[in-house]
């Protein structure tokens, strides 16, 4: 009886409708089934895909910043204003509508390495870049008529540009930016009649060498023009001897020479001013991913310009009272020190000691990358072996032996004993300190306080304020 119940229950082929049957898998000629192919992960990862814009605000939300006001306003409000979300849930949150916005004309190809052909300069170039930056000129520049000088002439200046710029290997890519230069009005061939490029590249050295004394007391009004801004100081620190003294003055000081800086209020406004700025966020922001619309927010911490400090930052530089008869925009220039020993060499014993400078208004994966040249040398921190060789008349090979005895002798002389390496470890960190003195100076203190006006590559004009974010650095206290 069970078995008749269980083939009352059972459906033959026959009952089955037809639209019912599954399909029979296919299968190779030896009956084996064929294997499904699946897409791997790589072909179902989507590429990134740039912020959505603003959305499409009244026009009393885009009209030019108002003229200050007579009586400040001690409330800064925070008018949350939110893009669009983007294939992947996120969306951003700004103040107030951005006067910029640089992921506008953000590609894949900006945030990504490619082995690609290089690029060659347009023949109607009028110039070869040398770097992406403008190079920091004084005021005294423009009282020069000669604007290529040291060299006579444009001609001269653009081969000699060429010469000792771009790749130490001369590829396909300098010939051409050689080609580019030929080909432009700047170049006369009248005028390098009786060219001799060791001539030249000896006057260009003799011109460097003579500006970048500053502090052996003659005229250096040229330097910046030529040096880009750079300036060779010698650091005195105070030595402590053992002694009770009632007033600084009486501490006994000690030179390091060898300190190579320039103004980083200089860096700042060259750096702004480039067209290489134009990926510059001036406006914070908080960033937020919301996968779905019912979901809840979840904020997203990726960059320094859209963090909480940069939107606190932001908000304190807008909650002061501006500038008497200044209704120029307002932004934060966000500074990122670094700072470590750098070994020069494979073999031996070469290293440097710089003093880096990046900014956090541009995106991370902008100044990852070598070929932006986002990172700006600030100082070279000196070392007790960079006196010269003239100064004690001695050799090379003297110097190996006898230059670190020079603090030793001068301790010796002050107070008779050699230096602890108590002593030694304080004065290094005096000398860090005097070199920060020196670096954070008036101007600095300055613009941090008023800011520094700065037409920036889209034509607008707006105020700069500098604020140090981090400082990355290896205390050179041995």
């Amino acid at each position: 009886m069970a078995e008749n119940r269980q083939e009352e229950h059972l459906e033959t082929p026959s009952d089955i409708p037809a639209n019912d049957l599954p399909d029979d898998p296919p299968s190779f000629a030896s009956g084996r089934p064929v294997r499904k192919k699946r897409l791997t992960w790589k072909l179902l990862d989507r590429l990134p895909v740039p912020p959505s814009s603003l959305p499409d605000l009244p026009i009393s939300e885009t009209q030019e910043l108002p003229a200050a006001p007579d009586q400040h306003q001690p409330s800064y409000v925070w008018k949350a204003i939110h893009t669009i979300r983007n294939a992947f849930g996120m969306y951003r949150e700004y103040p107030n509508t951005p006067t910029h916005n640089p992921d506008d004309t953000l590609t894949l190809a900006n945030l990504t390495e490619t082995s690609a052909a290089p690029v060659l300069v347009q023949e109607t170039s009028p110039i070869i870049q040398v770097t992406q930056q403008t190079p920091i000129t004084s005021d005294s520049a423009s009282e020069h008529e000669n604007l290529y000088a040291p060299f006579a002439n444009s001609s001269i200046n653009g081969i000699m540009n060429w010469m000792w710029s771009g790749s130490a290997m001369k590829s396909l890519e300098e010939v051409s930016k050689l080609i580019g230069f030929l080909k432009s009005p700047d170049f006369r061939k009248e005028d390098i009649v009786g060219f001799d490029i060791r001539r030249e590249t000896a006057l260009f050295d003799s011109t460097l060498e003579s500006t970048s004394q500053t502090a052996t007391g003659q005229d250096n009004s040229l330097a910046p023009v030529y040096n880009d801004g750079w300036h060779e100081v010698e650091v005195k620190i105070q030595v402590p001897d053992s002694r009770t003294h009632t007033s600084d003055a009486e501490i006994p000081l000690f030179s390091v020479p060898g300190l190579h800086y320039r103004s980083i209020c200089s860096v700042i406004k060259s750096t702004f001013e480039d067209a290489s700025s134009s990926c510059f966020h001036y406006t914070p922001f908080k960033n937020f991913w919301k996968p779905t619309a019912d979901s809840a927010p979840q904020r997203i911490h990726d960059e320094i310009y859209s963090s909480d400090a940069m939107v606190k930052a932001h908000e304190d530089l807008q909650n002061l009272p501006p500038e008497p008869g200044c209704n120029l925009e307002r932004v934060v220039a966000s500074l990122m020190f670094w700072s470590d020993s750098t070994h020069l060499a494979s073999f031996g014993n070469a290293s440097l000691w710089p003093i880096y400078l990046f900014f956090g208004n541009q995106s991370k994966w902008l100044r990852g990358k070598p070929r932006c040249g986002a990172c700006h040398h600030v100082a070279y921190i000196p070392k007790v072996i960079n006196i010269k060789l003239t100064r004690y008349n001695l050799s090379f090979a003297d110097i190996l032996k006898k230059l670190p005895d020079f603090f030793h002798d001068f301790y010796m002389e002050l107070t008779g004993t050699g230096p602890t390496a108590d002593i030694l470890t304080h004065c290094r960190r005096e000398l860090l300190h005097a070199i920060w003195k020196l670096l954070l100076d008036d101007e600095f203190m300055h613009a941090y306080k008023h800011g520094i006006v700065i037409k920036c590559p889209d034509g607008i004009y707006r105020r700069f304020y500098p604020r140090i974010f981090t400082y990355s650095a290896d205390y050179p206290e041995k």
